[in-house]
């Protein structure tokens, strides 16, 4: 009995035709079986180039650092003082 895969099983459901089973083509995606063996499969996956509104540059804002007056920098060290005792 030949051994199917998950999505092989699932698509034969829906299309009872023959298909190749090497090559599986999506919208953005392409997949293609490299190996068989008996201790399990390996694919290719090929990914769709991106879309121009992908290939805008993201600039992302990092945090506003607080600014630390001395006072508060030597509360700080005095409370880890105490902390430590």
């Amino acid at each position: 009995m030949k051994e199917l895969s998950m999505l092989s099983l699932i698509c034969s459901c829906f299309y009872p035709e023959p298909r190749n089973m090497n090559i599986y083509k999506y919208d953005d995606m392409e997949v293609k079986q490299i190996n068989k063996r008996a201790s399990g499969q390996a694919f290719e996956l090929i990914l769709k180039p991106p879309s121009p509104v992908s290939e805008a540059p993201r600039t992302l804002a990092s945090p506003k650092k607080k600014e630390l007056s001395l006072e508060e920098i030597q509360k700080k060290l005095e409370a880890a003082e105490e902390r430590r005792k």
